[in-house]
């Protein structure tokens, strides 16, 4: 028996020493991937480090940081030369309005206060946090080290030299790592609602392609937010991901419906409907089989798809319509790539007036807004940190703004996660450099250690403890170049610290800005963006639609719909059936409305008609009000009252639109009433 258990012990021994060496190989190979991913941004870095010091002088080395973080920000993306020049322009800008904030105590307080606001209003919204921070990163760390003319003369220079790499280097990037589009989403969406229709046939449909198409309509709606211009709500690229999305939202919503369907595996199809059907999915699969963007494959998939929607149109009946609604989104996206291959671009969808500068600021600027709050934030810390600095002029001082500036984030739980690791990797690093510091050989040791410590910066993930010890031991690297160990390693610690206090006081009581906080802002969004939905078909009525309206609408609506769905699965499971519910009604209300916006904007309508969808907006309105009551949430303002409202889900000769209407206004019922059962529980 001992013998048995000596060799059981023996077995777990090994075993866990496989263990053991399995996790140091797989943990090798991320770094190693990790390294490889970053080798750009690190030869960047490095570059510019060595030729900056070596031409403009070590007191120019922080202009490398800021570069390096546009750089990294930007290298990969598919921008036009004035899209990058744009870019460099605005670092150069706020390279000047640094150095004018370092005048005066009162020009300092006034535009870190002023200069957080605008970064954060015109660049950052909630669904894309972080894109401030390049810009602000340059007016913040610009102004750390205050220096005269002369030094001001020499620090953009520095500037100018090492926007120019990044400009360069970016083309270099680019030249030799030519971007290739990537339509393995699509293809893949196209396979599945193909493979969906063809099953419709044999009465074996798979439900599982509805949460496969909406999780790709959902990716690809995101994508053609982030292909935000600067004059259009999406680029030709954004175009295509847009179009996509609706044509795999409505593919979601329709394998979805399942009875409500105006037609279902179930149902007896007749022999040329059911021709038809099994055509548009051999289209739609010979479509996801091939590289359709390409002109060999493009040109005859865009010839077979105008005859389908053309064939489409002679009939009246559902099924064609469904069909017919199926292929020609698809067409219009194959005619957006044969423009933009042959420079015929279209104009775009302009940016809303609220989209704009101007109207950004009046939009957001409201107590409740994302932006708001955090802008208010900020613009408090950099504005304390700054007054410290100037006041006490305390040797060292920048560091409290620089750590302040990294650790605050816009929600409160990341700067909370920054403030543990940032501490941790700041107590680690010092201790790493007062074992190193008495073993370099000089100026030229600090500089190797500041580049070796630098490439592993770059390497780490962002946020970590270890990527905060690496950033200390950059940091102090050239620090201790101009005081002593000692002194320099203390101040590390004491204003980092001090940092850390300052950003958990802002952040606990002066707006905060919390994930739960931001989930009830949002449910009161969604709500929002059902009234905007109404609206817009309200204008319908009289006038053409404006599709970038519709574009940014749809796009603002989705990115807010993700960001609950993905709260709610994470941090309230237990209450995850009635908000997944009630975030699934919202989604076919969505649906509904898109396909009611293009059916009343392709044919006018008299009298009678206009004023029974008028009324039908009017009611659903004040519905959707009384739901937001019952859930504490601020109602919309109203107009028209219900007594003078003839409510009706029908049109009298319009079958397709009364479907839908009807089908709508099952689902505000059902959002209703699914609040009443929640506020009784």
């Amino acid at each position: 028996m001992m013998k048995n258990m000596r060799g059981s012990k023996a077995m777990k021994v090994i075993k866990l020493e496989k263990i053991s060496a399995k996790a140091v190989r797989d943990q090798m190979k991320s770094t190693w991937k990790k390294f490889t991913q970053a080798l750009p941004v690190i030869v960047f870095f490095l570059f510019l480090f060595c030729t900056v010091i070596w031409i403009f002088g070590s007191h120019c080395v922080m202009v490398v940081s800021i570069v390096t973080v546009v750089f990294k920000g930007n290298y990969k993306k598919r921008q036009s030369w004035g899209s990058l020049f744009r870019v460099a322009g605005l670092q150069i800008f706020l390279c000047a309005l640094a150095y004018v904030a370092t005048w005066n105590l009162a020009l300092r307080l006034i535009l870190n206060f002023i200069i957080p606001f605008c970064l954060i209003f015109l660049k950052a919204s909630q669904f894309n946090k972080l894109a401030y921070f390049s810009g602000l990163m340059t007016f913040t760390f610009l102004q750390l080290l205050p220096m005269d003319f002369s030094g001001f003369i020499a620090q953009t220079a520095a500037f100018f030299y090492a926007m120019a790499c990044f400009l360069a280097l970016t083309v270099i990037y680019r030249l030799t790592h030519p971007l290739a589009p990537d339509y393995s989403r699509p293809k893949k969406g196209l396979l599945v609602y193909a493979s969906w229709l063809r099953s419709c046939l044999n009465k074996e449909a798979d439900r599982e392609a509805e949460t496969t198409l909406y999780s790709l309509s959902q990716s690809l709606y995101r994508d053609a937010y982030m292909r935000r211009g600067r004059r259009e709500i999406v680029d030709v690229e954004g175009k295509v991901s847009y179009d996509f999305a609706l044509i795999f939202q409505r593919a979601a919503y329709f394998i979805g419906s399942g009875r409500e369907l105006p037609w279902s595996p179930e149902d007896d199809l007749c022999q040329k409907e059911k021709d038809f059907v099994r055509r548009c999915g051999g289209y739609l699969a010979d479509a996801g089989g091939c590289d359709f963007w390409k002109e060999e494959y493009r040109s005859p998939l865009l010839d077979r798809g105008k005859a389908l929607v053309e064939e489409a149109k002679t009939y009246d009946t559902e099924i064609f319509v469904v069909m017919q609604n199926c292929v020609r989104p698809f067409v219009i996206i194959l005619d957006t790539l044969r423009q933009f291959e042959e420079g015929q671009l279209s104009s775009g969808w302009d940016l809303p007036r609220h989209q704009r500068a101007a109207g950004r600021f009046r939009y957001h600027l409201q107590m409740d807004a994302f932006e708001f709050r955090f802008a208010m934030r900020m613009s408090l810390v950099l504005v304390l940190t700054f007054a410290y600095v100037v006041i006490s002029g305390a040797d060292h001082g920048y560091w409290l703004p620089l750590n302040a500036f990294l650790l605050l984030r816009p929600m409160y739980e990341d700067s909370q996660y920054r403030m543990k690791t940032r501490f941790a990797g700041t107590v680690a690093g010092c201790a790493v450099m007062a074992v190193i510091y008495p073993l370099l050989p000089g100026y030229i040791g600090h500089l190797i250690l500041a580049g070796l410590m630098a490439a592993c910066m770059y390497t780490a993930t962002p946020g970590t403890r270890v990527h905060a010890g690496f950033v200390t031991c950059f940091g102090l690297s050239m620090a201790t170049l101009a005081m002593g160990e000692t002194t320099a390693i203390e101040l590390r610690i004491l204003y980092v610290a001090a940092a850390v206090a300052i950003v958990l006081v802002i952040n606990r009581f002066f707006f905060p800005t919390s994930m739960g906080q931001q989930f009830h802002y949002n449910i009161q969004q969604i709500f929002h963006m059902h009234h905007v939905y109404l609206r817009i078909l309200g204008g319908s009525l009289s006038m053409p639609l404006d599709y970038g309206i519709i574009c940014d609408a749809q796009l603002e609506y989705h990115m807010i719909h993700v960001q609950l769905r993905d709260y709610v699965e994470k941090n309230h499971p237990d209450k995850s059936p009635v908000y997944l519910e009630f975030l699934r009604i919202s989604q076919r209300m969505v649906s509904e409305m898109e396909q009611m916006l293009f059916l009343v904007n392709n044919r006018r309508r008299g009298l009678t008609a206009m004023k029974t969808l008028e009324d039908y907006i009017a009611f659903t309105d004040y519905v959707l009000n009384q739901a937001q009551q019952r859930l504490r949430l601020k109602p919309e303002r109203h107009t028209r009252k219900i007594r003078d409202l003839d409510y009706h889900r029908t049109i009298p000769g319009e079958p397709e639109l009364s479907y839908l209407m009807t089908r709508y206004g099952k689902n505000v019922s059902r959002v209703y009433r699914l609040i009443c059962e929640k506020s009784y529980q």
